[in-house]
C-alpha cells in the first residue's frame, strides 16, 4: 500500500483524536491538515516497515501542542456548538452526563487526558499510545489508570444523590467509558 493511500486510511481517526484534542472541528481540520502535510514532507524519515498510525498521531500530538503555544495571540471563541446541537440525544440525562464527563476528561493533566482518549477512543494499544506520547507503554497504563480513577470520583462525587445518578455509573464505570466510546464512534462516523 502506497504511502498516501495508509495515510488516507488513517484521516477518520486522526480527525477523531484532533477533534478530541482541540475539541473545535474546524481547528480540528486545520490541524489534520497540517500533520498531513508534516507527515508528506517527512516520509524519508517514515521507515514503511513500521505502523504508521503512532506516527502520524505522534505527529499530530506535538503539531497540536505547538498551535497551542502560539494560541496565546487568537482570542478564544466558543467551542463548536452548531455540532453539538445536531447531535441528538435519547435522554435529556445522557446529554448532561456526556457533557459533564466531557469537561471531566478535559479539565484531566494533559497526558492523563491524551493516554485516555488514544486507548479508548482511538483503539490503540498501549505500546502505539507510548510511541504517540513519546513515553512507556507502562507509563501510558498509569495514566490511563489514574486518568480513569479521576474520572470516576469526579463523576460520582458531582452534585447528584447516590440513587440518582445515571444507569451507566450504576452499571459501572467500564459501561459508562464504554457509552463514551459509542458516541465517540458515531460523532465520528457523522461527521
Amino acid at each position: 500500500m502506497s504511502f498516501v493511500a495508509r495515510m488516507e486510511a488513517l484521516l477518520p481517526e486522526l480527525r477523531a483524536f484532533s477533534i478530541s484534542l482541540c475539541r473545535n472541528t474546524c481547528l480540528a481540520d486545520d490541524l489534520v491538515q497540517e500533520t498531513c502535510l508534516k507527515a508528506w514532507t517527512s516520509q524519508e524519515m517514515f521507515d514503511p516497515a513500521e505502523p504508521m498510525r503512532p506516527w502520524l498521531f505522534r505527529i499530530l500530538r506535538n503539531e497540536y501542542y505547538m498551535q497551542q503555544r502560539r494560541s496565546w495571540r487568537s482570542v478564544n471563541i466558543e467551542p463548536d456548538a452548531v455540532a453539538r446541537a445536531l447531535v441528538t440525544e435519547t435522554r435529556p440525562e445522557s446529554a448532561k452526563d456526556f457533557a459533564r464527563l466531557e469537561r471531566i476528561i478535559a479539565e484531566l493533566p494533559d497526558g492523563q487526558r491524551d493516554a485516555l482518549i488514544l486507548i479508548l477512543a482511538a483503539g490503540m494499544t498501549y505500546e502505539e499510545a507510548g510511541e504517540v506520547c513519546g513515553c512507556s507503554a507502562g507509563t501510558v497504563k498509569s495514566r490511563v489508570s489514574r486518568a480513569r480513577e479521576t474520572v470516576r470520583q469526579r463523576f460520582v462525587s458531582a452534585e447528584r444523590s447516590p440513587d440518582m445518578l445515571p444507569s451507566s455509573v450504576e452499571a459501572g464505570f467500564p459501561a459508562l467509558l464504554s457509552r463514551l466510546d459509542e458516541m465517540l464512534a458515531s460523532a465520528q462516523s457523522s461527521a
